[in-house]
């Protein structure tokens, strides 16, 4: 199926970590001997490969996903860990988050995939009413039926809510038909757009720097 046509399960879509977390560990370990050639190969030039050649593999289609936020915290873990390996950095040379990821040009996988997960919304929203995934947003807040019994889902359109919510002075938000509406006359203004997923951006950064 395309994109527009796998809207319908997309959008409700969770990230199964454990199975990216193999995708993920599989191109790392087969380029072992690339990270451990020390000062032959550069800082610059293994990085390079790492982005390109593991880190792509891990952030497939990533603006699917709806990850729960102890996923959130899992993947940017798992993240840092092979950033560490990729550097030869070993026990018992510690090294903090933000160092790392200032020394490796990074940031956290969770900012990574808000900001796939923004960027496909807002392509989505911009298309035609009656492609599928469209289709698909506006079905899923139409309430027919008995609501389903137990733990509340963590679907995509509870993580969009979740990056709003943490917006400060913002009514802004993600549980209606209307709601919906009005993030999509907003994604028509491309930079009023590019102001509010930069309040996103700012908002789950400094989230990330509490914990």
């Amino acid at each position: 199926m395309g994109l527009y046509g796998a809207g319908v399960v997309s959008f409700c879509r969770r990230v199964p970590t454990f199975l990216v977390a193999c995708q993920f560990v599989s191109p790392l370990v087969k380029l072992k001997n690339v990270w451990l050639k020390g000062d032959k190969i550069t800082k610059n030039t293994k990085l390079k490969l790492y982005k390109a050649l593991v880190k792509s593999v891990l952030t497939y289609n990533c603006g699917t996903w709806a990850p729960t936020q102890s996923q959130e915290e899992r993947l940017n873990a798992f993240h840092r860990k092979q950033l560490k390996k990729v550097l030869n950095i070993k026990y018992p040379v510690k090294i903090t988050n933000s160092s790392l990821y200032n020394k490796c040009n990074e940031r956290p996988l969770s900012i990574f995939i808000l900001d796939g997960r923004w960027r496909l919304f807002c392509h989505i929203l911009r298309r035609d009413s009656q492609i599928p995934a469209n289709q698909a947003m506006s079905g899923y807040f139409v309430t027919e039926g008995s609501k389903f019994k137990g733990r509340p889902l963590t679907t995509l359109p509870v993580v969009l809510n979740r990056d709003l919510s943490r917006i400060i002075n913002s009514n802004l938000q993600l549980k209606s038909s209307h709601d919906l509406e009005l993030l999509r006359s907003i994604a028509q203004q491309r930079d009023e757009w590019t102001k509010l997923t930069a309040r996103i951006r700012e908002a789950a950064e400094a989230s990330q720097s509490e914990h």
